[in-house]
């Protein structure tokens, strides 16, 4: 399987799935004007991958802005790790990193760590990453 990647823009956040290491990142804004154009490809990529998974997975997310649309993709995407968390012997893990200002993404991801079963952290990074 090959690794997934995506160029961040101004509007779409940088996508690196690696499936030999098992780290999965998504770093960025998410504001993409088609919503489904850019999540379904990932979300097929996923499928993919939950075929045959890394031992190990971690997904790596460091948000600066979230419109509505994508936090509903995001959900989608929960429910994809939450999966291979439930389905496969993969030890699967979530880290979500934070500025120090930015109390909004840190609620989405209180959010989203409050709707899974997958081991979730919560990281403070200085406002400067």
């Amino acid at each position: 399987m090959n690794i997934l990647h995506v160029n961040q823009t101004e509007d779409t956040p940088l996508v690196h799935f690696d499936p030999d290491t098992g780290k999965f990142e998504i770093k960025g804004n998410s504001i993409p004007e088609n919503i489904y154009l850019f999540f379904n490809p990932i979300f097929e990529w996923i499928d993919k991958y939950l075929e045959q998974p890394c031992k190990k997975t971690e997904f790596i997310f460091q948000m600066k802005m979230i419109s509505s649309a994508s936090t509903k993709m995001f959900y989608e995407l929960m429910n994809k790790i939450d999966t291979l968390y439930e389905k496969s012997e993969c030890e699967v893990k979530i880290t979500w990193y934070y500025s120090l200002y930015d109390d909004e993404i840190r609620e989405i991801g209180n959010d989203f760590k409050d709707g899974v079963l997958v081991p979730f952290d919560i990281v403070l990074v200085d406002s400067e990453s």
